[in-house]
């Protein structure tokens, strides 16, 4: 949908994030703040939103001014499962780059290359429980039957852990994210929320101590045992990498395959190209990437008095680059509002961040999502979303299908 197509003249929206209208369709507030205040003050958030790419490009690419430090903290508060313990996501260089290296050797390419085989299995047992319970014809919920189950599995293969643990895992992490609107919560969600905190944090300490005693060939090992320079991560360092790669390793996956049906289903011409040619996969991956990504939103704050995009930020200030307005900057992208695989593009998206943060778990989340759409169009001769009508996840920073039932036939 464009700008132009929702009610109203498109000057008179006014983008607050936590409007649900923006939640459920955020791309035409997008288009105004590109066109007419591309830095906002956003007085519900009490931030500065940035919506064009030129200037979501620099301030993630200068560390120095716009900090890291703050977003973790800011997003989970005190339902951090390792407080004491900044993140990488959440450090700034020089700290970052030395957390970067050690992380980098558990994260190249070809230690997730080997994973590949796997995540075409895990994807097949799913769809052959779904089978199993539905029969060879029918109806099952894609976000709750393949995509949430799907990346936890593959992070529980990660991990080195059973995966029975996965429906654990998901709940926990549903939760600790839930934590970002903590705000809005009464006392017996609070107590949900601090109850997957403790869960997880036990859960990693005791498979600390195992790998520290019998290392495998899994992540958690790796990164216990990685050196650079004779420098190995700490343990608090090794438990923060953990937590943030469960979280986001889960979520970003599974709102990705989840946006990729939707979008399939708003373009039938496109469904039945990829349908017939499993090869044009990846393309059709990075345009959804681009289109209607599954962060829409991260946070920095200022470390001194700026001025970006002719807008004074005093120091301290909130500052959200708008990943998913940048990938649709018309500067940059010919006809942004138009879902086009076969599109040439030669600059980065946005959708991983940029710069010192650009997402370490990029390659991953590609590779398994591959797996995943390789093995549904071959094992499903239809697999149809049922409904126009998408029901997003209440969420401003992420965006995913919360339901997605979907209509299949087995091949």
């Amino acid at each position: 949908m464009t700008a132009a197509s929702t009610q109203g003249s498109v000057t008179d929206l006014e983008y607050d994030p936590l409007d649900p209208d923006v939640k459920q369709e955020p791309y035409p507030y997008y288009t105004v703040l590109r066109a007419k205040e591309p830095v906002k003050w956003l007085p519900t958030l009490q931030a500065f939103s940035v919506a064009d790419y030129d200037n979501i490009d620099t301030l993630l690419k200068d560390g120095q001014t716009y900090s890291s430090a703050q977003f973790w903290p800011e997003l989970l508060g005190e339902y951090d499962p390792v407080p004491e313990e900044l993140p990488m996501i959440s450090t700034d260089p020089p700290d970052h780059v030395k957390l970067r290296k050690l992380a980098n050797k558990a994260f190249v390419p070809t230690k997730v290359a080997e994973l590949k085989d796997r995540t075409y299995q895990i994807a097949n047992e799913l769809i052959d429980d779904i089978i199993a319970k539905h029969g060879q014809k029918g109806e099952f919920d894609w976000a709750w039957e393949f995509t949430a189950l799907y990346p936890v599995t593959v992070i529980a293969e990660v991990l080195g852990v059973p995966t029975d643990r996965r429906g654990e895992f998901k709940v926990w992490v549903d939760l600790i994210l839930s934590a970002a609107n903590r705000a809005a919560y009464g006392p017996e969600k609070l107590a949900e929320i601090e109850d997957a905190k403790v869960k997880t944090r036990d859960f990693f300490e005791k498979l600390y101590d195992e790998r520290s005693a019998k290392p495998g060939d899994d992540l958690i090992s790796t990164l216990i045992s990685t050196e650079v320079g004779g420098v190995t991560m700490t343990r608090s360092q090794v438990l923060s990498m953990a937590v943030v790669l469960l979280i986001g390793g889960v979520e970003t996956t599974t709102n990705l395959l989840g946006t990729v049906l939707v979008e399939l289903k708003r373009h039938p011409d496109v469904y039945k190209r990829v349908r017939a040619d499993h090869s044009l996969i990846p393309a059709l991956l990075e345009e959804v990437l681009r289109y209607n990504p599954p962060v829409q939103i991260i946070f920095r704050h200022t470390t001194k008095d700026t001025e970006l995009g002719g807008v004074a930020i005093p120091k301290g200030s909130a500052v959200m680059p708008l990943l998913a307005s940048a990938n649709r900057d018309e500067t940059k992208f010919e006809s942004p509002d138009v879902f086009d695989i076969d599109r040439k593009i030669d600059i980065p998206l946005m959708s991983f961040g940029q710069g010192p943060h650009f997402c370490l778990g990029s390659y991953l989340s590609r590779m398994e999502a591959r797996s995943a759409l390789e093995v549904a169009f071959s094992r499903f001769a239809e697999l149809d979303v049922i409904s126009e009508e998408i029901h997003w996840i209440d969420s401003y920073f992420a965006r995913g299908p919360h339901t997605l039932p979907v209509r299949y036939t087995a091949a």
